[in-house]
């Protein structure tokens, strides 16, 4: 059976593909030999959910997170951090493949892998969420010496210890970038020659890091352009460096291994943010007991549950209802869920940009999208404006009490989550189909475990886009090319 390396990109934009197709001919060599085409992300389009989606094959509503943090129980904020040990059952890829297939797996920066979980005869090296190398970052413990001897001290993130990305000099964080994610593309490539594995995952931040700092420079219909001789092609020469890397990465499998490169999202403009808390504040929804001097995030306002009937997080617009019988202090009636989240909704579609411009404003009921056993603790009510190139704003305590932002309050931001991302699979057993539309992350667990000739199981949601390969095909496909075909 076929041995399969994913090639995660986080926040791979589609839109950006085919507008530098010409300068991507290593993508586009795979597309000419393979399927691709834009990867519906999940509801919300948010890091966490998005790849365990696609690792589990499940919606958030069989893991139950839709953010960075999330709650288990009906309370006020959300007090747990996602990590390794939060996606329990379903189980991920790795885990699934490692502990009940029996196959040889190797996981490198995938997100949320922290603590690096114990993989039996394989490998991990954790992600961005590790608190510092001295914490641990692979398994076994032993790896931590090998990776050193291949990439000197592992990076991992652009963010240092003390600074987020966004607030580092251009240089330095351009600079921390690149030599990341080389870092993460000479390890795959490692792995992919010495370590014979059946199932490969490696995820590349940066491009999810770059557009966030650099897509002003280069589209002159950002809200914010900015030309800069020296930034202004610094988001494309990006995207041709992580094509180089795909290549060398292609040249490096043997004729036995499919490519299966995929994103989680896109980053696309960002146009602003509408404070959400702020116009739940002033449309009678959230009631404060007193408002904030200074920016305040949701789990810090004094809030006055008695006369709450809403309250919002994210950066994504994710609502709660304070629901009777649910929340502590609900008030609410369960049968009046729905009319209150159709007036929200109706009301949210109508809110203008800051010009009075109208945005094409989509909301999603929880019960409509997702479901599962922890599906009752996520957001009642989902929010995308304007085609998420408006994001939102959890925080109160704006000027004037404004509706209307742009930063987040780690620091500026060029760029926001879209809802299409991006894949590309080729080699033994995959069919050159060319574009494929209808494709999600839920079809992305099907498909691999299917190239892997593994039997895809009842609870998975999507679709497998391939048939099982198997090596009677690969010898004639071999028998095929050695006549010239």
């Amino acid at each position: 059976m076929a041995k399969i390396v994913v090639l995660g990109l986080d926040g791979f934009n589609p839109e950006l593909v085919k507008l530098w197709s010409d300068e991507l001919p290593n993508l586009m060599k795979m597309q000419s030999e393979g399927i691709w085409g834009d990867l519906e992300s999940t509801v919300p389009p948010v890091t966490p959910p998005a790849w365990a989606c696609a690792q589990t094959g499940c919606n958030p509503g069989a893991y139950g997170f839709w953010d960075f943090t999330y709650r288990d129980e009906f309370t006020y904020d959300q007090p747990k951090s996602v990590n390794s040990s939060t996606i329990k059952n379903p189980a991920p890829l790795y885990r699934y493949l490692s502990h009940n297939r029996a196959k040889k797996v190797a996981i490198i920066n995938v997100p949320f892998s922290w603590p690096p979980p114990e993989i039996p005869g394989g490998y991990a090296i954790s992600d961005f969420t590790t608190p510092s190398l001295a914490q641990g970052y692979t398994w076994p413990d032993s790896l931590k010496n090998e990776v050193r001897e291949l990439v000197g001290e592992y990076l991992l993130d652009a963010s240092t210890s003390d600074t987020n990305y966004r607030n580092l000099d251009k240089d330095i964080v351009l600079e921390r970038i690149y030599k990341m994610d080389q870092q993460r593309f000479t390890l795959l490539k490692h792995f992919i020659k010495n370590k014979q594995c059946d199932y490969i995952f490696c995820v590349i931040m940066g491009t999810n890091r770059m557009p966030h700092l650099f897509y002003r420079y280069f589209d002159s219909t950002h809200k914010r352009y900015e030309h800069n001789q020296k930034y202004n092609n610094a988001l494309k020469e990006y995207y041709k460096f992580v094509d180089t890397q795909i290549g060398e990465v292609r040249d490096s499998l043997d004729s036995d291994t499919v490519l299966f490169i995929h994103s989680d999202h896109s980053i696309q403009k960002l146009d602003g943010r509408i404070n959400l808390n702020e116009w739940l504040i002033k449309e009678g929804y959230l009631t404060l007991l007193k408002y904030p001097k200074t920016l305040t995030k949701m789990t810090d306002l004094k809030i006055d549950w008695s006369k709450t009937k809403a309250w919002a997080t994210g950066f994504t617009g994710q609502i709660y209802l304070n629901v009777k019988g649910r929340e502590a202090e609900g008030i609410v009636d369960p049968s009046e869920c729905d009319a209150l989240l159709a007036e929200l909704g109706e009301k949210l579609k109508v809110i203008p940009d800051e010009n009075g411009k109208s945005l094409k404003t989509q909301v999603f009921k929880r019960n409509d999208m997702h479901h599962g056993p922890m599906a009752q603790y996520g957001p009642d009510l989902f929010v995308f404006f304007d085609e998420c190139r408006w994001n939102t704003s959890e925080f109160v305590g704006y000027e004037n009490g404004s509706i209307y932002s742009f930063d987040t309050p780690l620091g500026p931001d060029d760029g926001g989550h879209g809802f299409y991302g991006y894949f590309c699979l080729s080699g033994p057993g995959v069919p050159a189909e060319g574009e494929k539309s209808g494709v999600t992350l839920l079809d992305v667990a099907p498909t691999v475990l299917s190239i892997m000739g593994e039997k895809v199981p009842g609870h998975f949601e999507g679709k497998a886009l391939v048939g099982t390969y198997s090596a009677d095909e690969k010898k004639i496909r071999d028998r095929l090319a050695a006549l010239g075909y």
